[in-house]
Parts: C-alpha cells; sequence; structure tokens
C-alpha cells in the first residue's frame, strides 16, 4: 500500500484505502452508523461471544502520556443479539460502500466455528477470531491468551474454515521467535486468508496517584503509541514467515499518518486503530485526520 495509489484489499475484498477501525470500538448498530459515516475503508463490530458480556467492572481504561492500560473484557450483547442485528449492520455499511468485518471471540475451537459461521451468514464480508484478547476475567481468574498456543490456534481456524467467507486471527504479540514461528506455521498450514498484529500487550500495570493499580482487575493490555515498536517486529516478522497470499492488518501505536506508512513498509496490506479513537472522544475525524497525514 501506498499514498500514491491508497487502494489495497484484505483477503480479496477491496478497500479504498488500508485504514479501518480495531475490534473493540463499534458494538451497536449506531456505532455502526457513525463509522459508515467516516473515513474508514471497512467497519470492525465486535467482538462478539456466544453468552452476553457486561465486561469487567469498575474502571477498565487509563489513560497515560504515550500509552493507554484497558481491561474491557469484551463487553457484547451475545449472538442471538448480534444474529439479528449483523443484517442490519451490514446495510449500513453496504449502502456507505464499505465491507463490513466480524470480530468474534470463543472459549473453545467449537465456539469460534459457531460464532464465524454466524456472521458469515448474517452478512460479514470478513470474520476475525480474536485469538489474542488479554483482558478476560471470570471470579478473579484471567482466562487463557489462546493465541499463544499454535494448536489451539489451527483448532480454532479449522472450527471456523466452513464459513463462506475469508477467515482471519487477531493475535497478541508473541515476544519468543520459536512461538512465533509456531504459531505462524499453524496459520499457514490453515485456512486463514488474514492476520491481525496485533491485539494489545497483556498484563500491564497503571497506577493511580495513591500508587494503587488504576484498573480495577488490576493488570491489563498495554495500547496507544507505546505499541508502535511492538506492532511492526510482529508485522514484519510475520511477513516473513507468512505466505504472501495471507495478508495482515497492523494494529499497534497508530496515531499519525507515518504510522499508516510504517506499517505498510513492515507488510501490513491495512492498517487498524482503536485507542486513537477512543481518546478523541470516538470522533470519527481521527480517522479523515491520520488519512489526510499519510495521503499528504
Amino acid at each position: 500500500m501506498n499514498a500514491a495509489d491508497p487502494a489495497t484489499s484484505l483477503a480479496g475484498v477491496a478497500l479504498e484505502h488500508p485504514l479501518i477501525n480495531a475490534a473493540g470500538t463499534a458494538k451497536s448498530r449506531d456505532d455502526v452508523a457513525r463509522l459508515a459515516r467516516s473515513p474508514v475503508a471497512a467497519v470492525t463490530v465486535g467482538s462478539i461471544t456466544l453468552q452476553p458480556r457486561d465486561g469487567n467492572g469498575g474502571e477498565v481504561y487509563a489513560t497515560r502520556p504515550g500509552h493507554a492500560v484497558n481491561a474491557l473484557g469484551m463487553p457484547n450483547r451475545g449472538a442471538d443479539f448480534y444474529r439479528d442485528e449483523l443484517p442490519r449492520m451490514a446495510e449500513l455499511t453496504r449502502a456507505a460502500g464499505k465491507p463490513l468485518i466480524v470480530s468474534v471471540a470463543g472459549f473453545s475451537p467449537e465456539e469460534y466455528g459457531a460464532l464465524a459461521h454466524l456472521a458469515a451468514d448474517a452478512g460479514a464480508d470478513l470474520v476475525e477470531l480474536n485469538l489474542g484478547c488479554p483482558n478476560v476475567w471470570d471470579d478473579g481468574h484471567q482466562h487463557r491468551i489462546a493465541s499463544f498456543d499454535p494448536e489451539l490456534v489451527a483448532a480454532s481456524v479449522a472450527a471456523a474454515a466452513g464459513a463462506s467467507v475469508p477467515i482471519g486471527a487477531k493475535l497478541s504479540p508473541l515476544a519468543d521467535p520459536i512461538q512465533l514461528a509456531e504459531v505462524a506455521a499453524a496459520l499457514a498450514a490453515s485456512a486463514a486468508r488474514f492476520v491481525v498484529a496485533c491485539n494489545t500487550f497483556p498484563n500491564g500495570l497503571a497506577l493511580g496517584t495513591d500508587g494503587r493499580p488504576a484498573l480495577d482487575v488490576g493488570f491489563g493490555g498495554v495500547s496507544g503509541a507505546a505499541m508502535k515498536p511492538i506492532a511492526l517486529g510482529q508485522v514484519a516478522q510475520l511477513r516473513a514467515a507468512l505466505p504472501p497470499e495471507v495478508d495482515l492488518v497492523g494494529c499497534g501505536g497508530v496515531r499519525h499518518g507515518d504510522d499508516i506508512r510504517d506499517l505498510g513498509h513492515a507488510g501490513a496490506a491495512a492498517v487498524g486503530l482503536a485507542t486513537a479513537y477512543w481518546d478523541a472522544g470516538e470522533d470519527p475525524g481521527v480517522f479523515g485526520n491520520l488519512l489526510a497525514g499519510w495521503l499528504g
């Protein structure tokens, strides 16, 4: 992707340009309508789970200069709600000429498969398997991060493979190069058509002025500008390890037009952002500003 010719594609789905919203920023029809009117090239909804989730309680988002830490816990209204709502969301995005990406999060390969089929049947153009959410806590216990287990990655993609639209996988940052190579090999041998790199860095700690954890669950995923070198490293390593027909979406630290350019140089076909959108008060104008900076 380059500013002289901004058009790109993701798993064969055409995009006017590379910039999209990342999962977590759209859960309702109103959210989708707002983003469909914005400059994003595609609208990402979710993540969606089988059962409704309230998310984590108390304080779940802490911003600090240069970064943020969040532990939202994937709040959403569950599969039954989205089975009815996703067709309406797809109508909104298609009327705006934008594809609909649906992010799903299961707690087993079977759940990923069921959710991927639900999303595809309801009108998604692409389905993202969120294998990398680090912020799910129940009864004081943190759920496992699926993308750290190559066998679980392979099984989850296999369960979703029969869906009628391209399937992708979103990963947490993989700091061990051997583990990254193993996960990449599992994805290369799977039906995955794209990979999102990366989710937030797990188990960061933000402190309040009293020295106590700023988030009620304690730890959270690190995002914002501090993530850019990590995201670039993940994209570059995965680009080298994956077949060329598997596209990459770069996520992490996107705040300026130059960040879109840099992730493209590292091998990303598209670029997603969430933190800059939240920090702008969910003002869709942030996407236009970023595109103007990249194109200019």
